[in-house]
Formats: structure tokens, sequence, C-alpha cells
């Protein structure tokens, strides 16, 4: 197996390791549960045990690696090496290179999670040729991505694409903003998997009203999926949420396409993935607001092989001098 390097997507629940070769082709891939810990060295000693293991199952050795790509569910300053806005990891703010350069002294590509998968998409995805796009993610929370001019996009502050502090209504947004979901932006909590969940309880909560959310919920609490599967019923609040979820989505999507006069948008996350009729709401919607504006809007292809496969990608960027 002529394994050429590593490519890692860290979340807050799972972590997947991928093993490629010179072209990117997925030779080997290991899915674990993510060890959370508040220190950033015992989290590195143990990913990089795990990634040891997994390369010498495989035919290799971390010191025969031309390079790793890890993507963080958080804010990755390039110039500090600090991790910032990152509640699933909850690290303090030191710099985590020479942690790392601890356990492999080669090359390593840090990133944020989306703009590895946006990295992921260009190279073998949906977003494959395309200079210039924007992917978003949809699932416990909204990330987001540029890709511009043929590179990603950071931003000053390296937050480029966190889209889900977008705001929409000011005062209420501004009046929610020390709830207990206080981590999500104001547009995270309309249009995530959270936020759609949550819309769904209160709603419930109002009056003691009454919903096919409920029924299909049971006693736990209320979750995107029971929303989406309520509104396949046709339940009148089930669709009444998920419409004013889609024309949010929309609006701020059609005015991020004339803002960076884009004309691709990439969807993936969970709430995309597990709802078939997710793109097409947003796809009406987006042509409804701008009919001679064109945007053609895709669902990602490498689901959540995305991460991994864009880290290994930056590895073979880095190695190429772009």
């Amino acid at each position: 197996m002529n394994i050429h390097s590593a490519g890692i997507d860290v979340g807050g629940t799972k972590t997947l390791l991928c093993l490629v070769d010179e072209e990117g082709n997925i030779l080997a891939q290991h899915k674990l549960e993510t060890q959370l810990t508040r220190d950033p060295r015992l989290f590195f000693a143990w990913l990089f045990d795990e990634l040891a293991q997994f390369c010498a199952a495989n035919g290799g050795g971390l010191a025969s690696l031309s390079g790793i790509g890890i993507g963080f569910p958080g804010v990755m300053n390039e110039s500090t090496g600090i991790l910032s806005s990152a509640p699933a990891l909850n690290w303090p703010a030191i710099d985590i290179r020479p942690v790392i350069a601890a356990h492999y002294p080669g090359i390593i590509v840090l990133d944020n999670d989306v703009n590895m998968a946006a990295l992921g998409e260009h190279a073998a995805g949906a977003a494959a040729g395309s200079e210039h796009f924007m992917m978003i993610t949809v699932g416990t929370g909204i990330g987001g991505a540029m890709f511009l001019n043929g590179q990603l996009y950071r931003g000053a502050g390296f937050s480029a694409g966190e889209i889900g502090y977008l705001i929409l209504e000011p005062e209420a947004d501004l009046a929610s903003a020390d709830s207990e979901n206080s981590e999500f932006g104001p547009f995270e909590m309309a249009v995530s998997g959270t936020g759609i969940g949550q819309k769904a309880a209160d709603y419930l909560l109002e009056d003691s009203r009454f919903s096919l959310i409920r029924q299909i919920a049971g006693n736990g609490p209320v979750r995107a999926e029971h929303v989406f599967a309520a509104a396949a019923q046709e339940d009148a609040a089930a669709v009444q949420i998920l419409n004013k979820s889609y024309d949010q989505m929309s609006v701020v999507i059609k005015n991020i396409t004339i803002t960076l006069d884009l004309h691709l948008i990439i969807l993936g996350g969970g709430v995309v993935e597990k709802n078939a009729g997710y793109v097409q709401e947003i796809t009406h919607r987006v042509s409804r607001y701008a009919p001679h504006q064109p945007v053609i809007i895709r669902q990602a292809a490498l689901g959540n092989q995305a991460g991994a496969i864009g880290a290994a990608a930056a590895v073979r960027s880095r190695l190429a001098g772009r």
C-alpha cells in the first residue's frame, strides 16, 4: 500500500482518520470516538497513538507520511497556532503546533473543519473544477467556508465564512444572545438542526399546542429529525417551522452570492444529507429571489469524508508550494 499522507477530521463526538495515496485516493479510513480532554497534550498523545496504530495496520508508519492535515471544529489561527471558538473541545488558548511536533516533526497543516471539507469537495467532490464557491454545512450548528480565486479565503481573523453569527432580526437576536445556546450565533439558532428543534419545542410549549411533532418525539427532547418527519406527513406546525428556516437560509445565500459574485453554493452537513428535499427547497427559493442571476446549489458529494479528504489535499498543496 503506497501511503502518501494522512487526513484527519476531528469532531466533537467522532474523529475520522484517512490514509491517501499521491492522487488523494483513500486507501484506508478509521472512525473512532473523540477522546475529549481539556488538555491538548493528552488529546494529541491519544490522536497520534491511534494514527500510528492505524498506519501500522496498513503497512506504514508515521515516519513514512509526507504530511498530515487536521481539521478542527473551531477557528484555527495559522499565525499563532491557537484554536478558538471551539466549544466542543474547550481547550485553553495555547499554541498547539509544538504539542503536535512532539509527536510528528513533519509537515502539518491545521485548519477549520469546514475549510477542510471545502478543500475536499474542490479536490474530488461537488465543487471540482470551480474556482469560486461557498460551502455551507447545516448540522448541529452552521459552518461556512469561502473558496475564492482558486483558494480558501480565511479573513483577517481566520474566521471568514462563520455565517452562523449573522444577524437576521436585530432586537430579537441580540435579546437571545445570553440564552442557554449562547455559543451558537443568531443565524445558527434559526436554521441549524439545534435551532429547528428549539423552535419546535418553543412552539409546543406555547399554550400547550398539539402537533404531530410531539407525538413523534415522544417524551424525549424535540429534535430537527422529528420536525422533518412531521412535515413529511404534512403537519402544519412542522411545515411552518421548516418553511421559515428555508426562507432564512435562502435569503442569506442570495445575499452572499450577490456580495461575492458567486454562482455555486455547496450544501452539506447532517441536516442536508438526511433530508432529500432540502437542496430543492433552497434552490427554489433562491431562484425566485433573483431569477435573472442564476445560482447553482449542489449537495456535497463526499459526506463525512470531505473533511479528511480535504485535510490530505491541504498537505499535497503545501508540498507543491501552493
